[in-house]
């Protein structure tokens, strides 16, 4: 283990993936960089049932930055992973998960036809 406790952790983690969103939403340079370093696969495994809400909202922000700007698009393997973590959370009852999770799939399809599959 860490050696944190637990309320200490998850607070670190919280703010560390709001971190992340901020660094991802400023472009798709930096979009790329943080990809490019592992940060998507470790994202979406917060996509749980367990997840706290307000954690939730803040996982399908960064992945609505993910999805964003398309000077280039996201690379096609990170669109494949955000794919089913999406799925999900477009059947989430709560309205600010739905809302960016429908941002994040608007991105992804206002690409050029090729980008669409």
């Amino acid at each position: 283990s860490s050696g944190i406790n637990a309320e200490y952790g998850e607070h670190v983690r919280e703010q560390s993936v709001w971190a992340l969103g901020n660094i991802i939403g400023d472009g798709s340079e930096c979009r790329d960089f943080v990809i490019h370093h592992g940060v998507t696969d470790p994202i979406i495994a917060f996509v749980t049932p367990d997840t706290p809400l307000t954690f939730l909202r803040n996982i399908v922000w960064v992945i609505a930055n993910l999805c964003r700007n398309k000077d280039p698009p996201p690379p096609t393997d990170t669109v494949q992973k955000v794919l089913p973590a999406l799925f999900a959370l477009v059947q989430h009852e709560d309205s600010e998960v739905l809302t960016d999770a429908c941002w994040a799939l608007s991105y992804l399809t206002d690409g050029a036809d090729d980008q669409i599959q």
